[in-house]
């Protein structure tokens, strides 16, 4: 098909540019000041929107104004669906589903559905919206070798303009904002990696990460953190404190390819663990991920969503990565996991 530039604050070029098409891939970011074009010609034209951003305020934007009329016009709207966040969302949803099992206390429950009316699955949380909350965590965090934690300028760009100093979590199912504090090292937070990421306990940090947003969709639990070890941290901020150049195939202190290349991203890895559990801590559930590098996961993932979407394969409305297609992609992206 020819290419086709266009100008998204013009919605009549943005309708004629979607005549014909079934499925839109947004990748333009930063997508805080693309998506809602985008999002509302799909549904305006029917046409199914998939996008790459892990931006927290765009995914809750488009869970909450465009869900409800993009189910009633057939419209299946899947943010999110690159790195981030269909690792840490598969994750997620086993450990949410692995808890639920476990501890299910249908005694709990106070909507009459049976799941105990404090972790829900996807598709009965996106129904109800936001009054599920109950005392259930969810802990996410995130490492990368040195080739995985290496990042596109697309990618620099959205975390340049991120809030600095601010420390994003989910309670008890509303999005929450807070002054991040220095925690000094000795008193920070730990995690293990597993044998794949050198099997010792590592330093992590807050990380204002999608899943803040949209694991709550998945999984119904109202309290969700996330972090990120300070070695992927330190690796991700060089990066980003680096130019990027269009010239440039070597990576030193005065510049680096606009994006990781094929051997770099065949080469990155990202490690997963995550842990769901009652504010008591009577009650946890563990396990971890490993996966390829982000960019990489990215491109198998869209890959595998189009697939489905070509066979027809698509759920209306509002959706996370596993509301629309659950534990597939453990094999679609050649991940790996492991209950702990």
């Amino acid at each position: 098909a020819p290419a086709v530039c266009l100008d998204l604050g013009d919605a009549s070029a943005i309708d004629a540019a979607l005549e014909g098409v079934g499925v839109v891939v947004h990748c333009a970011g930063p997508f805080a000041t693309t998506f809602e074009p985008m999002v509302a010609a799909c549904v305006r034209n029917r046409v199914h929107y998939v996008d790459i951003n892990g931006e927290i305020a765009v995914i809750e934007a488009i869970a909450q104004r465009f869900g409800q009329q993009a189910k009633e016009r057939g419209v299946m709207l899947l943010p999110a669906a690159g790195f981030d966040v269909v690792p840490s969302d598969t994750l997620s949803k086993l450990l949410a589903d692995a808890f639920r099992k476990k501890y299910p206390h249908d005694d709990d429950d106070d909507d009459g559905d049976g799941d105990g009316g404090k972790v829900s699955s996807g598709e009965g949380n996106l129904a109800r919206g936001q009054d599920e909350c109950g005392d259930v965590h969810l802990d996410i965090y995130f490492h990368f070798n040195e080739a995985g934690a290496l990042i596109s300028r697309g990618t620099g760009n959205v975390m340049k303009g991120g809030k600095r100093g601010v420390s994003v979590t989910r309670r008890d199912g509303r999005i929450l904002e807070s002054q991040a504090k220095a925690v000094p090292v000795r008193e920070r937070r730990k995690c293990n990696f597993g044998p794949a990421a050198g099997g010792k306990e590592m330093t992590v940090k807050p990380a204002n990460m999608a899943d803040i947003a949209s694991a709550y969709y998945s999984t119904g639990i109202g309290n969700i953190a996330c972090f990120m070890s300070d070695v992927a941290s330190m690796n991700q901020l060089k990066c980003v404190l680096t130019p990027f150049s269009e010239t440039s195939d070597t990576r030193n202190t005065k510049g680096q390819p606009i994006g990781p290349s094929a051997a770099e991203n065949d080469t990155g890895k990202a490690f997963l663990f995550g842990s769901v559990y009652r504010a008591e801590g009577a009650e946890l559930v563990t396990g971890r991920l490993e996966c390829p590098a982000p960019y990489k996961v990215t491109y198998l993932a869209v890959g595998h969503i189009l697939q489905q979407v070509a066979a027809r394969n698509v759920a209306a409305g509002f959706q996370t990565p596993t509301t629309a297609y659950g534990e597939a992609f453990l094999d679609a992206c050649d991940m790996t996991w492991r209950q702990l």
